[in-house]
């Protein structure tokens, strides 16, 4: 009588009977002889001779639900059965998670801010992606909502602007792992703007409440030392622009000073007052406006960039 061995082969969710292939969709053999199963797939269990392991038969059983059966959620499954009077473990992953993807920049990063990727004019992506289990098998990238496209190689994008970037990946089982949206930001410089740094009226002094608001900009020249800032202090309409010019210069130094208090290199800084030159909203010298409006305008901007080499 010939030697028998089992075999475990899954398929696709038909419930009709399949033929055997170990290279069906949602089972895998890894290079070590390790076998995943996708964990929501019915499972066929099968013998084989030792001399002849293309003929397989399926266990017969009075069981209608003896096959296909499930594996009971994801993780390791053992199948105990008994050879030669000794009991063997034979191990099936049910994997029933897909990869994680995420979007490395390798050549052009600026900086992460917010999941926002800001990168110089040409920079270089290349997906990314991660599986615990059966392994990544493709990953698929859209941008700017264009159709999903397979991508292993990594892309370049020669223009500046705002854009997305989708990105999922397959395992080697089957399984879809979810989408991950990157906004991407490729300019030449960056600038924030940012509404909640205050002074103290007609002076240059930071409001305390102001400088919680500062520790994110400071945390970004401390994560990111090649970096450069300019910062731009702007003032409302009022007053003579003479003085306005004069205390938005005091009042960007002031910002100056706490980030290099706080050990930022002034060699990265640069303080510059731009007084009622620069509004962002009608209320121009002659025009009068709810003080809404005029703190619009009041404001301080972190213009971060590379020096030119």
């Amino acid at each position: 009588m010939s030697k028998f061995k089992l075999l475990t082969i899954a398929f696709s969710t038909l419930s009709t009977l399949l033929l055997a292939q170990e290279n069906a969709n949602n089972i895998y053999v890894n290079d070590k002889g390790d076998i995943f199963v996708k964990a929501d797939a019915p499972v066929y269990f099968f013998i084989s001779p030792e001399n002849q392991p293309t003929q397989k038969v399926l266990i017969p059983s009075t069981d209608k639900a003896a096959n296909p059966m499930y594996l009971d959620g994801d993780g390791k499954h053992y199948l105990v059965y008994e050879s030669k009077g000794e009991k063997v473990r034979y191990l099936i992953w049910a994997d029933g998670i897909g990869p994680k993807s995420s979007l490395l920049v390798t050549g052009g990063l600026l900086f992460y801010h917010n999941n926002r990727v800001y990168v110089e004019e040409k920079a270089v992506f290349a997906p990314s992606a991660t599986d615990s289990k059966s392994g990544v098998k493709q990953s698929f990238m859209s941008v700017d909502n264009l159709p999903f496209v397979p991508v292993k190689e990594n892309i370049e994008i020669k223009r500046t602007g705002e854009y997305s970037i989708r990105i999922y990946s397959t395992d080697n089982v089957g399984n879809i792992g979810d989408t991950t949206l990157y906004k991407i930001v490729a300019a030449p410089d960056i600038t924030f703007k940012v509404d909640n740094i205050y002074f103290e009226t007609a002076s240059a002094r930071i409001t305390n409440s102001s400088i919680e608001n500062l520790k994110e900009m400071l945390e970004i020249l401390k994560n990111y030392p090649e970096l450069h800032v300019e910062i731009k202090a702007h003032a409302d309409s009022r007053g003579s622009s003479d003085y306005n010019l004069e205390l938005s210069q005091k009042r960007a130094q002031s910002v100056v000073n706490y980030l290099s208090s706080k050990g930022i290199d002034t060699n990265r800084l640069k303080a510059k007052g731009y007084g009622d030159t620069q509004p962002v909203n009608e209320c121009v010298k002659g025009v009068k406006c709810p003080d809404s409006k005029l703190r619009e305008n009041r404001r301080v901007e972190f213009r971060f960039y590379l020096p030119k080499k």
